[in-house]
């Protein structure tokens, strides 16, 4: 079975976010891979331990080479190769102009099971999996929960409101990752050592055109104003003070 998974590399928690005349600064950021994709990871790597075959790392980024150490713990878990798309400009809020490019590259890969995370944990948008589905001309289901593999059919479990989707399809399918799918493995010492001789491919890739919406200004939100102490005797006086000044000051009595 051949296998592709999508990995966002995303900010990391910790960076620190400044926006500076109406943009976000994103000099001081460091990346690491977006959680979501851990569990795609994990998952067609079990699928390969279970059925053989081989997994492809794809990842779109620009040139900083900071993230190849993220990326091979990814390896490290049991992913086979890397190919990382370089491209002058990347952002991560292009979703269809980022899932051309990505579609373009594992096009010709001939993936039965093409996996990833449902979003990314920077813009939050879902929309890159679903696009690249469509470009490929493949179904994909997305959300999934629970993923089994049957020989070539796929039978992916989704939480929908009041209960659980059970959808059956063969591949090849395009699968998005909701949390907790699978448990994420901690790679032993000597897997880590191998991935270092693990094939890592940069490849430069031309900006692609895409209908994504720009963002015209980025903000911070408002700081809270201070709290109010409200005195009072006893509790009754308070409350009386409290609903006095839900009324006549914020009005929302």
């Amino acid at each position: 079975m051949n296998i592709v998974v999508l990995v966002k590399m995303v900010p990391d928690t910790e960076s620190r976010l400044e926006i500076v005349d109406g943009k976000v600064n994103e000099s001081g950021f460091k990346y690491m891979v977006n959680p979501y994709d851990e569990f795609a990871v994990e998952q067609a790597v079990q699928f390969k331990e279970a059925s053989g075959g081989k997994v492809t790392l794809v990842s779109l980024f620009s040139n900083d080479t900071s993230i190849d150490t993220d990326l091979r713990k990814m390896m490290a878990i049991g992913a086979d190769e890397a190919i990382v798309l370089r491209q002058d400009g990347y952002r991560g809020d292009r979703p269809s102009a980022n899932a051309k490019t990505i579609s373009d590259a594992i096009s010709e890969m001939n993936a039965d099971l093409v996996i990833g995370g449902v979003q990314g944990i920077d813009y939050y948008q879902g929309a890159t999996g679903p696009m690249i589905a469509h470009m490929l001309g493949i179904p994909h289901v997305s959300g999934v929960t629970n993923l089994e593999m049957n020989g070539e059919k796929f039978t992916a479990k989704r939480q929908i409101e009041g209960g659980l989707q059970v959808i059956e399809c063969s591949g090849p399918v395009l699968i998005t990752c909701q949390k907790d799918m699978t448990k994420v493995r901690f790679p032993a010492l000597k897997d880590i050592m191998m991935s270092k001789r693990k094939p890592f491919e940069n490849r430069e890739v031309s900006l692609n055109e895409g209908n994504d919406v720009n963002t015209d200004e980025c903000s911070l939100p408002p700081a809270r104003g201070g709290g109010v102490i409200i005195d009072g005797e006893s509790a009754e006086e308070k409350v009386d003070k409290l609903i006095e000044k839900l009324k006549t000051e914020a009005k929302v009595l």
